[in-house]
């Protein structure tokens, strides 16, 4: 650390400290987890060869700390990871960011307040201690999972409860200040008319501004004013005493999104969290009690080509619309899986409207309102038509679904289950340890679409996408699968080899509860 930042973090601390009252739990040591979202280990290892990370890069290079690439399993999604990584859960039921929830019987989206309290209530309910159960504290976050304070997701869907909260949230944000009001307005303006200007130029070069007034939003709320909000409380958590922080940065993904994993906009990102990555350090090392300041991210972005763009219409109309024979013989066979192969079913069924959720560059698809998802024969007797569509498509790479009692994937007019994937002819761009931990978990994951079906991979770090965005993750190429985890040399655990959010979860629980986390009774 410079002398300059060590100055500035004494001096934060100096000021905070006398405004805000010490938190009331201690532990035997304290933790900061910063969540990096959407931030690959290949593209870390870029940004800090580039010289775009320079302190992260002296952290690494110095030896001081570790870094290692993770895999968390599949779905490659942010309310997998937050499930396994807060409440320690393997099955979580989370298929992806927004989906239809069979249970409830309507769609539901992370993004919605209420669906993320539902879902966090969900979540609790299977009786596992959160790591911020008992005086931690989350920023960003989709699940509240017992954090002391109220700036979650999950929380917005309670007004009641976030009036409640102003005040706590609040406290010492006037001492954490380091701009007065006239250079914050003039650099907040500044930022407004240069993401205006950009969202302009972009929607006009496109034809298309369909998502460029909540982009411009995110950019100025949740990215400039929300980022910096989150970031002061964390220094103010840390001169309290708070034994565990979480702390999410979404910019990078929210920019990637719309923009491409690897554009200017979103490379800049990378920079911008590096100097406050520093900072939070410095704090971290200088306060009386020191934090272990552990980051990870949860899954990579993978370039996405929108299939709106490639072919004109939307995966509904090339799925459900016009004629179309069934799925081949070969297909048929590998689905039956020595069973005979089934009747047409004709019978009457209550009337329901099928479902897509198209999450990125894969997507759900419900044929059924059944609260159980249907079975790969039970699709060939009803639905032989849409299989006939999906197996054919060229621009889908992978369709997912379950066959008796495990799961199958059909990849280029075959059908192969998690053990048979060796033989698969599968892009390299694709992780067949991801599409084999997917296909384990989809007996298991009722909330999932009958049929789960993946964009082609059409270039190199690129595949096909069935939302209108430019970056993807929840798939299973190898972009996003690799994670990536990193952690004090001196802390009192090893990250290294992880093959599941849960296990991020076991190791910390670990080392930073006392006592270790228990099952919950419920009730």
């Amino acid at each position: 650390m410079t002398p300059a930042l060590m100055m500035w973090a004494h001096g934060a601390i100096r000021r905070i400290g006398p405004k805000v009252p010490p938190a009331a739990v201690n532990r035997r040591r304290n933790l900061l987890m910063v969540h990096l979202d959407g931030v690959s280990k290949a593209l870390l290892d870029e940004a800090i060869v580039s010289g775009r990370m320079p302190f992260v890069s002296r952290l690494i290079r110095s030896g001081m700390f570790h870094l290692d690439d993770a895999f968390w399993g599949a779905p490659t999604s942010t309310p997998y990871f937050q499930a396994g990584l807060l409440y320690g859960l393997r099955e979580s039921n989370l298929p992806a960011y927004a989906w239809f929830d069979r249970e409830l019987g309507r769609k539901v989206r992370m993004s919605n307040p209420a669906d993320a309290q539902e879902i966090d209530q969900r979540l609790r309910g299977a009786g596992r201690e959160s790591l911020l159960d008992g005086g931690g504290h989350g920023y960003f976050s989709l699940f509240r999972a017992g954090a002391d304070n109220a700036l979650s997701m999950s929380t917005l869907a309670s007004f009641q409860q976030m009036a409640r909260a102003f005040s706590y949230e609040m406290m010492g944000l006037t001492a954490a200040g380091t701009r007065g009001v006239w250079r914050f307005l003039r650099s907040f303006g500044s930022d407004t008319w240069n993401a205006t200007r950009e969202v302009i130029q972009w929607s006009r070069a496109l034809h298309d501004w369909r998502h460029e007034p909540a982009f411009l939003v995110s950019r100025l709320l949740l990215q400039r004013l929300g980022w910096s909000f989150a970031h002061t409380k964390a220094v103010v958590d840390m001169v309290r005493g708070v034994p565990v922080i979480y702390l999410v940065y979404g910019n990078y993904d929210e920019v990637a999104h719309r923009r491409g994993p690897r554009s200017p906009l979103a490379l800049a990102e990378l920079h911008r969290v590096d100097a406050h990555l520093a900072e939070l350090y410095a704090v971290a090392r200088s306060v009386q009690r020191p934090y272990d300041v552990v980051f990870f991210s949860d899954h990579g972005h993978v370039d996405s080509l929108p299939l709106e763009q490639r072919q004109g219409r939307r995966l509904a109309s090339l799925l459900l619309e016009g004629a179309s024979a069934g799925p081949s013989d070969d297909v048929v066979r590998g689905l039956c899986n020595g069973r005979a192969p089934p009747s047409p079913d004709t019978s009457p069924r209550a009337p329901f409207t099928p479902v897509i959720s198209e999450c990125g560059n894969f997507a759900h698809l419900y044929l059924t309102g059944a609260r159980e998802p249907s079975e790969a024969r039970a699709l060939l007797a009803r639905h032989p038509e849409v299989l006939g569509r999906a197996t054919r498509e060229p621009d889908l790479g992978i369709v997912a679904l379950r066959r008796g009692g495990s799961a199958a994937a059909i990849i280029q007019g075959g059908v192969y289950g998690p053990d048979e994937l060796e033989r698969a002819p599968l892009s390299s761009e694709f992780s067949r340890r991801a599409v084999a931990d997917l296909l384990r978990g989809l007996p298991s994951m009722t909330t999932a679409g009958d049929l789960i079906l993946f964009g082609a991979a059409v270039r190199r770090g690129g595949t096909v996408g069935f939302a209108w965005e430019f970056g993807s993750h929840g798939g299973v190429t190898r972009t996003e699968a690799q994670s990536l985890v990193c952690w004090p040399a001196d802390a009192p655990l090893d990250l290294s080899g992880l093959g599941h959010a849960a296990q991020l979860h076991e190791r910390l629980a670990e080392a930073y509860l006392a006592p270790a986390p228990r099952l919950r009774w419920v009730p």
